[in-house]
Protein backbone atom coordinates (compact mmCIF):
# COMPACT_ATOMS: atom_id res chain seq x y z
CA UNK A 1 0.00 0.00 0.00
CA UNK A 2 1.04 3.39 -0.93
CA UNK A 3 -0.07 6.18 0.87
CA UNK A 4 0.05 9.94 -0.85
CA UNK A 5 -1.71 13.23 -0.02
CA UNK A 6 -4.58 11.96 -2.41
CA UNK A 7 -4.53 8.79 -0.04
CA UNK A 8 -8.46 8.50 1.39
CA UNK A 9 -8.29 8.08 5.00
CA UNK A 10 -10.81 6.81 6.89
CA UNK A 11 -10.31 6.23 10.79
CA UNK A 12 -11.92 4.23 13.71
CA UNK A 13 -12.53 6.51 16.79
CA UNK A 14 -13.09 5.12 20.08
CA UNK A 15 -11.56 3.89 22.97
CA UNK A 16 -10.18 1.66 23.40
CA UNK A 17 -9.44 0.42 19.59
CA UNK A 18 -6.72 -1.97 19.87
CA UNK A 19 -8.42 -5.06 19.65
CA UNK A 20 -11.02 -4.15 16.98
CA UNK A 21 -11.21 -5.97 13.21
CA UNK A 22 -12.03 -3.45 11.57
CA UNK A 23 -8.90 -2.85 10.74
CA UNK A 24 -7.95 -5.99 9.05
CA UNK A 25 -11.73 -6.32 7.44
CA UNK A 26 -11.75 -2.33 6.08
CA UNK A 27 -7.57 -2.40 4.56
CA UNK A 28 -8.82 -6.15 2.64
CA UNK A 29 -11.64 -4.73 0.81
CA UNK A 30 -9.83 -1.38 0.31
CA UNK A 31 -7.15 -3.48 -1.16
CA UNK A 32 -9.50 -5.98 -2.95
CA UNK A 33 -10.51 -3.24 -4.92
CA UNK A 34 -7.53 -1.06 -5.47
CA UNK A 35 -8.68 2.06 -4.01
CA UNK A 36 -6.57 4.79 -2.96
CA UNK A 37 -7.52 4.74 0.58
CA UNK A 38 -6.26 3.67 4.04
CA UNK A 39 -8.43 2.67 7.72
CA UNK A 40 -6.64 3.44 10.68
CA UNK A 41 -7.64 3.03 13.81
CA UNK A 42 -7.10 6.05 16.64
CA UNK A 43 -7.56 5.76 20.23
CA UNK A 44 -9.66 9.10 21.83
CA UNK A 45 -10.47 9.00 25.22
CA UNK A 46 -13.60 9.98 26.60
CA UNK A 47 -12.08 13.29 28.21
CA UNK A 48 -11.04 14.71 24.75
CA UNK A 49 -13.80 13.75 22.64
CA UNK A 50 -15.78 16.84 22.31
CA UNK A 51 -12.61 18.58 20.88
CA UNK A 52 -11.45 15.99 18.68
CA UNK A 53 -14.44 15.77 16.85
CA UNK A 54 -14.71 19.46 16.68
CA UNK A 55 -11.61 19.79 14.90
CA UNK A 56 -11.68 16.46 12.88
CA UNK A 57 -12.40 17.89 9.77
CA UNK A 58 -9.54 20.23 9.75
CA UNK A 59 -7.01 16.84 9.35
CA UNK A 60 -8.87 15.62 5.98
CA UNK A 61 -10.28 12.60 6.96
CA UNK A 62 -12.61 11.29 4.31
CA UNK A 63 -14.89 8.97 6.90
CA UNK A 64 -14.66 7.04 10.17
CA UNK A 65 -16.00 4.74 12.13
CA UNK A 66 -17.22 5.51 15.62
CA UNK A 67 -17.34 2.81 18.39
CA UNK A 68 -17.98 2.95 22.53
CA UNK A 69 -17.45 5.10 24.37
CA UNK A 70 -18.63 8.23 21.25
CA UNK A 71 -21.03 7.01 19.15
CA UNK A 72 -23.64 9.44 21.05
CA UNK A 73 -21.07 12.24 20.88
CA UNK A 74 -20.48 11.70 16.66
CA UNK A 75 -24.72 11.80 16.35
CA UNK A 76 -24.96 14.86 17.96
CA UNK A 77 -21.20 16.53 16.32
CA UNK A 78 -22.97 16.04 13.20
CA UNK A 79 -24.48 18.47 10.25
CA UNK A 80 -26.19 16.02 8.91
CA UNK A 81 -27.91 12.66 10.59
CA UNK A 82 -29.22 9.90 8.77
CA UNK A 83 -32.96 8.38 9.83
CA UNK A 84 -31.25 5.54 11.68
CA UNK A 85 -28.19 8.11 13.94
CA UNK A 86 -31.04 10.47 14.33
CA UNK A 87 -33.74 8.37 15.49
CA UNK A 88 -31.00 6.16 17.81
CA UNK A 89 -29.09 9.84 19.19
CA UNK A 90 -26.21 7.01 18.05
CA UNK A 91 -23.83 7.17 14.89
CA UNK A 92 -21.11 4.09 13.65
CA UNK A 93 -19.99 6.27 10.53
CA UNK A 94 -19.55 9.32 9.39
CA UNK A 95 -18.90 11.07 5.89
CA UNK A 96 -17.12 14.39 5.31
CA UNK A 97 -18.83 16.04 3.02
CA UNK A 98 -19.37 19.53 1.33
CA UNK A 99 -20.53 21.97 4.16
CA UNK A 100 -20.61 19.22 7.08
CA UNK A 101 -20.73 16.01 8.49
CA UNK A 102 -23.12 13.01 7.23
CA UNK A 103 -23.90 10.28 10.04
CA UNK A 104 -25.22 7.51 10.19
CA UNK A 105 -25.65 4.09 12.08
CA UNK A 106 -25.06 0.93 10.53
CA UNK A 107 -25.58 -1.38 13.47
CA UNK A 108 -29.17 -1.37 12.89
CA UNK A 109 -29.26 -2.65 9.37
CA UNK A 110 -26.19 -4.55 9.76
CA UNK A 111 -28.36 -6.79 12.21
CA UNK A 112 -31.16 -6.97 9.76
CA UNK A 113 -28.90 -8.00 6.86
CA UNK A 114 -26.79 -10.59 9.28
CA UNK A 115 -30.22 -12.47 9.79
CA UNK A 116 -31.15 -11.92 5.75
CA UNK A 117 -27.90 -13.45 5.67
CA UNK A 118 -28.02 -16.47 8.31
CA UNK A 119 -31.51 -17.02 8.83
CA UNK A 120 -33.37 -16.98 5.70
CA UNK A 121 -37.14 -16.50 5.89
CA UNK A 122 -36.80 -15.43 9.00
CA UNK A 123 -39.05 -11.91 8.27
CA UNK A 124 -42.14 -14.04 7.69
CA UNK A 125 -41.61 -16.37 10.15
CA UNK A 126 -41.18 -13.48 13.55
CA UNK A 127 -44.03 -12.25 14.72
CA UNK A 128 -42.87 -11.49 17.95
CA UNK A 129 -39.35 -11.00 18.36
CA UNK A 130 -37.24 -10.40 22.24
CA UNK A 131 -34.38 -8.51 22.44
CA UNK A 132 -31.90 -9.15 26.20
CA UNK A 133 -29.82 -6.12 25.94
CA UNK A 134 -30.89 -1.92 25.79
CA UNK A 135 -27.45 -0.67 25.33
CA UNK A 136 -26.39 0.99 22.09
CA UNK A 137 -26.35 -2.55 20.50
CA UNK A 138 -29.86 -3.08 21.80
CA UNK A 139 -31.25 0.03 20.75
CA UNK A 140 -30.43 -0.47 17.49
CA UNK A 141 -30.95 -3.92 16.44
CA UNK A 142 -34.55 -3.17 17.75
CA UNK A 143 -34.71 0.06 15.69
CA UNK A 144 -33.75 -2.17 12.37
CA UNK A 145 -36.09 -5.02 13.83
CA UNK A 146 -39.20 -2.62 13.70
CA UNK A 147 -38.27 -0.99 9.90
CA UNK A 148 -38.12 -4.39 9.18
CA UNK A 149 -41.59 -4.73 10.23
CA UNK A 150 -41.30 -6.92 12.96
CA UNK A 151 -44.91 -6.93 14.93
CA UNK A 152 -43.87 -6.80 18.53
CA UNK A 153 -40.86 -6.60 20.10
CA UNK A 154 -39.96 -7.37 23.63
CA UNK A 155 -36.64 -5.97 25.44
CA UNK A 156 -35.22 -7.51 28.67
CA UNK A 157 -32.64 -5.41 30.67
CA UNK A 158 -31.18 -5.67 34.05
CA UNK A 159 -32.45 -1.72 34.54
CA UNK A 160 -35.99 -1.79 33.17
CA UNK A 161 -35.88 1.92 33.34
CA UNK A 162 -33.36 2.10 30.80
CA UNK A 163 -35.56 -0.58 28.20
CA UNK A 164 -37.99 1.68 28.85
CA UNK A 165 -36.98 4.50 27.22
CA UNK A 166 -36.57 2.58 24.00
CA UNK A 167 -40.28 3.43 22.33
CA UNK A 168 -43.10 0.99 20.76
CA UNK A 169 -41.20 -2.33 22.51
CA UNK A 170 -42.66 -4.02 25.99
CA UNK A 171 -40.45 -4.40 28.64
CA UNK A 172 -39.88 -7.30 31.15
CA UNK A 173 -37.77 -7.65 34.22
CA UNK A 174 -34.79 -9.51 33.71
CA UNK A 175 -36.36 -12.22 35.52
CA UNK A 176 -38.93 -12.87 33.24
CA UNK A 177 -36.52 -14.02 30.78
CA UNK A 178 -37.82 -17.88 31.13
CA UNK A 179 -41.10 -16.86 30.07
CA UNK A 180 -40.04 -13.87 26.99
CA UNK A 181 -37.89 -17.13 25.50
CA UNK A 182 -40.76 -19.41 25.32
CA UNK A 183 -43.14 -16.56 23.58
CA UNK A 184 -40.43 -15.29 21.16
CA UNK A 185 -39.66 -16.43 17.40
CA UNK A 186 -36.55 -14.88 17.22
CA UNK A 187 -34.26 -14.19 20.36
CA UNK A 188 -31.14 -11.51 19.54
CA UNK A 189 -29.14 -11.56 22.48
CA UNK A 190 -26.97 -7.94 22.73
CA UNK A 191 -25.06 -7.87 26.43
CA UNK A 192 -21.86 -8.07 27.35
CA UNK A 193 -22.59 -12.03 28.85
CA UNK A 194 -20.62 -14.39 27.23
CA UNK A 195 -17.81 -12.22 25.62
CA UNK A 196 -14.26 -13.07 26.53
CA UNK A 197 -13.96 -12.53 30.23
CA UNK A 198 -17.56 -11.59 30.94
CA UNK A 199 -19.68 -14.23 32.51
CA UNK A 200 -21.05 -16.64 30.42
CA UNK A 201 -25.23 -15.66 31.36
CA UNK A 202 -27.54 -18.50 32.67
CA UNK A 203 -29.98 -18.53 29.57
CA UNK A 204 -33.56 -20.67 29.57
CA UNK A 205 -32.64 -21.90 26.09
CA UNK A 206 -34.80 -25.02 26.90
CA UNK A 207 -37.80 -22.49 27.10
CA UNK A 208 -37.36 -21.83 23.40
CA UNK A 209 -39.75 -22.67 20.53
CA UNK A 210 -38.44 -25.62 18.30
CA UNK A 211 -38.51 -22.80 15.72
CA UNK A 212 -37.14 -19.98 17.38
CA UNK A 213 -34.01 -18.39 15.71
CA UNK A 214 -31.21 -16.72 17.81
CA UNK A 215 -28.78 -14.44 17.04
CA UNK A 216 -25.87 -13.11 19.43
CA UNK A 217 -24.51 -9.43 18.81
CA UNK A 218 -21.20 -10.92 20.59
CA UNK A 219 -18.20 -12.35 18.09
CA UNK A 220 -15.17 -13.49 20.64
CA UNK A 221 -15.51 -15.93 20.92
CA UNK A 222 -17.60 -16.58 17.55
CA UNK A 223 -18.94 -20.02 19.84
CA UNK A 224 -21.12 -18.27 22.48
CA UNK A 225 -22.42 -19.82 25.26
CA UNK A 226 -25.43 -18.84 24.07
CA UNK A 227 -25.16 -19.93 20.94
CA UNK A 228 -24.00 -23.41 21.92
CA UNK A 229 -27.01 -23.79 23.63
CA UNK A 230 -28.87 -22.90 21.20
CA UNK A 231 -27.14 -25.11 18.61
CA UNK A 232 -27.56 -27.62 21.34
CA UNK A 233 -31.67 -28.02 20.74
CA UNK A 234 -31.08 -27.55 17.05
CA UNK A 235 -32.16 -23.83 16.83
CA UNK A 236 -31.09 -21.45 13.72
CA UNK A 237 -27.90 -19.01 15.23
CA UNK A 238 -26.36 -16.50 14.16
CA UNK A 239 -23.28 -15.90 15.04
CA UNK A 240 -22.01 -11.85 15.87
CA UNK A 241 -19.74 -11.80 12.83
CA UNK A 242 -22.36 -11.78 10.29
CA UNK A 243 -23.45 -8.24 12.34
CA UNK A 244 -19.90 -6.74 12.50
CA UNK A 245 -19.47 -8.04 8.96
CA UNK A 246 -22.91 -6.19 7.64
CA UNK A 247 -22.64 -3.01 9.00
CA UNK A 248 -18.97 -2.26 8.09
CA UNK A 249 -20.37 -3.08 4.56
CA UNK A 250 -22.97 -0.52 4.91
CA UNK A 251 -20.50 1.92 5.88
CA UNK A 252 -18.16 0.66 3.03
CA UNK A 253 -20.70 1.59 0.76
CA UNK A 254 -21.45 5.29 2.31
CA UNK A 255 -17.68 5.99 1.66
CA UNK A 256 -17.13 4.09 -1.53
CA UNK A 257 -20.42 4.20 -3.28
CA UNK A 258 -18.96 0.29 -3.69
CA UNK A 259 -20.38 -2.75 -2.30
CA UNK A 260 -17.34 -5.11 -1.20
CA UNK A 261 -17.24 -8.66 -1.71
CA UNK A 262 -18.92 -10.04 1.28
CA UNK A 263 -17.17 -13.41 1.85
CA UNK A 264 -13.70 -11.63 1.51
CA UNK A 265 -14.78 -9.59 4.47
CA UNK A 266 -15.83 -12.82 6.36
CA UNK A 267 -12.76 -14.63 6.00
CA UNK A 268 -11.02 -11.85 7.13
CA UNK A 269 -12.94 -11.86 10.22
CA UNK A 270 -12.77 -15.33 10.66
CA UNK A 271 -9.09 -15.77 10.62
CA UNK A 272 -8.64 -12.45 12.54
CA UNK A 273 -10.90 -13.77 15.15
CA UNK A 274 -9.64 -17.07 15.14
CA UNK A 275 -12.77 -18.94 13.90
Amino acid sequence: MTISARTKLIALFGDPVSHSLSPALHNSWIAAMGLDAAYVAVRIAETDADAAFASLKAFGFHGANVTVPHKARAAAAAQRPAPAAAALGAANTLLWEEGGVAAFNTDAQGAVDALDAGAPGWRAQTKRALVIGAGGAGRAVTWGLRQAGVGRIDVINRTPERAAATPDVFVHPWEAMEAAFSEADLIVQTTTLGMEGQPPGDWPMGAARASAIVMDAVYAPLETPFLKTARGRGLTAVDGLGMLLFQAARAFEIWFGATPDIALGRKVLERSAGG
